[in-house]
């Protein structure tokens, strides 16, 4: 892969980092980037984490963490992203299957080609949610040695830098992936779907938000284009609008098509 057009894969691919707790963590995953050769940095925080701590970590790495736009939350970080990987520690239930970030690496690249890919990396504490999670196309883990596993932020952002710096000059793509549908499509189609499914009886009790999860999990995994979102947009409306019709033809007087 010659380095012009690795660094327009690179130049697609965004670090982005949610609710960090550590403004150091924040400047050495400045400085981890660069050092693999990528400058998309972008941070969800309710305060700008860049103080003098920051500053100081991001030896030499000021401009990609000045230039990391601040968002108050994830959809609005995530609006234009068209393809999505959360990075967890371990297996949850509700978080779907995880892919070593090894083995993922070259699907990355490839979705890179076309489209726009946001890495998601969650609180120190507490890494991504579930729910977040359930929103990512793809969700990846670093592999470790089995006596401790924890990683500092900093740290995972440069494995997983490494990782797609080490797997780019050997990347090679069957064809060129779909252009895929933003993060601001799918909203409400999953949006379209919880309304829907929750009218008609399907979404209830204890189970109602696995199985949601479980449902964004599999439309996410398909990777759907825009035209495909406003396909099951329109499906779900006329699931809803075909289900309150029956409800009204009884009560009306109606006969319905089946009825003799």
């Amino acid at each position: 892969m010659i380095p012009s057009m690795k660094s327009d894969l690179f130049d697609r691919i965004t670090f982005l980092l949610v609710q960090p707790e550590s403004p150091g963590n924040v400047g050495s995953a400045a400085r981890a980037i660069k050092n693999m050769g990528f400058s998309r940095l972008a941070i969800v925080s309710p305060s700008d984490p860049r103080r003098p701590e920051a500053i100081r970590m991001a030896y030499r790495s000021g401009d990609v963490l000045n230039a990391a736009p601040l968002y108050p939350d994830l959809p609005s970080a995530l609006a234009d992203a068209q393809w999505v990987v959360g990075l967890t520690g371990r297996k949850r239930k509700g978080g779907g299957d995880i892919e070593s970030i090894e083995n993922l690496a070259p699907e990355i690249l490839g979705q890179a080609v076309r489209n726009r890919v946001a890495l998601l990396f969650g609180p120190e504490g507490t890494g991504l949610t579930n729910e977040i999670l359930s929103r990512c196309h793809r969700r990846a883990f670093i592999p470790t040695g089995g006596v401790f596993s924890s990683l500092n932020l900093a740290q995972s952002v440069l494995m997983v830098a490494s990782a797609l710096f080490r797997s780019a000059p050997g990347q090679t793509a069957a064809g060129p992936p779909r252009v895929l549908a933003v993060y601001q499509e799918t909203t409400p189609l999953f949006e379209e779907m919880d309304f829907t499914l929750e009218r008609i009886g399907f979404l209830k009790g204890p189970a109602r938000k696995e199985m949601t999860r479980r449902l964004k999990n599999l439309f996410t995994r398909a990777g759907l284009d825009g035209h495909e979102a406003k396909i099951l947009r329109a499906l779900f409306r006329q699931v809803l609008w075909a289900s309150e019709e029956k409800e009204k033809a009884p009560r009306a007087g109606h006969k319905t098509p089946d009825s003799r």
